[in-house]
């Protein structure tokens, strides 16, 4: 194979513009959902937090539909543990939905709903603003 051969194979990252973008929308999700107080995040949380950025800004938006699930099952399942109670909502339903359409196999025409790049990435914004207001929930408080 030839030396530039495996370049034509392989991802292109977004251009800078796009990139920018998306950070800029990601970070105006984060302030319109904080709260009084800072995040107190562990380092898994955190850790996650930051994977969940990169790939919302790189544009895998199942991979940020997919990690935002796993970000808010976590904390959510902190909060039960804490409460005693379930700590379900409609967002973190159709999170769940959102997530299962992607990482389970259904029915055909929901797999090329969960696949169209447009619907897809408004799923992948309506994530990261459920993450957000999952993780400052406690901020309020």
């Amino acid at each position: 194979m030839p030396a530039d051969a495996s370049r034509t194979r392989a991802l292109q990252p977004p251009d800078a513009k796009a990139w920018d973008a998306r950070a800029a929308w990601f970070w105006r999700a984060h302030d319109a959902n904080a709260g009084p107080h800072s995040l107190d995040l562990g380092p898994r949380a955190e850790t996650l937090l930051h994977e969940l950025e990169v790939v919302f800004c790189a544009g895998a938006w199942g991979a940020v539909v997919i990690l935002a699930w796993a970000i808010v099952e976590a904390e959510t399942r902190a909060l039960e543990r804490a409460r005693g109670a379930a700590a379900d909502s409609p967002d973190i339903d159709w999170l769940r939905e959102r997530r299962n359409r992607l990482a389970h196999v259904g029915p055909t025409e929901q797999l090329s709903e969960a696949l169209d790049e447009r619907a897809l990435e408004a799923t992948a914004q309506g994530a990261v603003r459920i993450v957000f207001k999952t993780l400052f929930a406690g901020a309020w408080r």
